[in-house]
């Protein structure tokens, strides 16, 4: 929680610290950062989490060249990069969350042992770093399970990813049984981008999380870490590429059978028969 993180504590006291020097009540600097009273005092207090787009508004209230920003971006959680620390956050609060993926099956949806299969590849990776990032990213699959806020999950996963061996044949069958499973839930929608053609999502994978009467937040992935942002346009552009993306997808219960089919032919009998899986993507070594 907010409360019991130090670099919090310390954003919190030098927000204040700043608004006072200026003179300003938390009514007055909400009617410049955008925010109301109650929501200030809910920052100065720790009782609110701040992502960058929030310090990035503070920085303009107050006429300062990033030094909020530069703040904000302290903040982390074990087993996240900054990024994305700041963006489970944000998905905690979501009432709809778009996420797509041309590589991987999204961290929501990954079992343990996929989890820790791509974890593990990471160059310089210590198996410390990868126990603690697999088990802040199992952590951060709870949110499908809370019985008193559930989100809305929209995703749209390439059939590459479904393909591409991550670990070995019995970790993908596990993986493919579970994303099946989780199509089923109520409150999630998987769609399936099938065929190998090349598509605007191969720019990047990215996530969009909305809450109503907030500005929707953009998540795009990078090799190094990636990026968090609130600006209208990018949200907008995101979420532009998701539904024609979205277009192009099977539908779910469609999606739902060729998981299944993907699964039952090129992993399950592999891994009920221990034998070595291969990609279906040509590699140096079978192309």
């Amino acid at each position: 929680m907010a409360e019991e993180d130090p670099d919090r504590r310390h954003f919190a006291r030098l927000l204040k610290a700043f608004r006072e020097a200026r003179g300003l009540s938390r009514a007055e600097f909400g009617a410049r950062a955008g925010y109301s009273e109650s929501t200030i005092k809910s920052f100065e207090t720790s009782q609110r989490a701040v992502y960058e787009y929030h310090a990035r508004h503070f920085d303009e209230a107050f006429g300062l060249d990033d030094v909020f920003v530069h703040e904000a971006g302290r903040f982390g959680k074990a087993g996240y990069s900054a990024a994305y620390g700041a963006f489970i956050d944000v998905m905690a609060e979501a009432d709809d969350l778009y996420w797509f993926e041309h590589s991987l099956i999204p961290g929501l949806f990954q079992t343990e042992h996929y989890a820790r299969a791509i974890l593990s590849v990471h160059p310089g990776v210590t198996d410390e770093l990868v126990e603690e990032r697999a088990v802040a990213r199992l952590a951060g699959q709870t949110l499908l399970d809370r019985p008193s806020r559930l989100p809305r999950v929209w995703v749209v996963v390439d059939e590459v990813a479904l393909r591409r061996r991550v670990g070995d044949a019995g970790v993908m069958h596990e993986q493919l049984v579970k994303l099946g499973q989780a199509s089923a839930l109520r409150q999630v929608s998987i769609q399936v981008l099938p065929g190998m053609e090349g598509h605007t999502g191969l720019m990047g994978a990215f996530a969009i999380a909305e809450r109503g009467g907030h500005p929707s937040i953009v998540h795009r992935e990078a090799t190094i870490d990636g990026t968090v942002t609130d600006n209208h346009a990018t949200v907008e552009q995101a979420m532009l590429v998701f539904r024609s993306l979205q277009t192009r997808a099977l539908p779910v219960d469609a999606s739902r059978d060729l998981i299944a089919r993907v699964d039952d032919e090129q992993w399950k009998v592999r891994a009920l028969t221990g034998a070595r899986a291969l990609t279906a993507l040509p590699t140096e070594g079978n192309a």
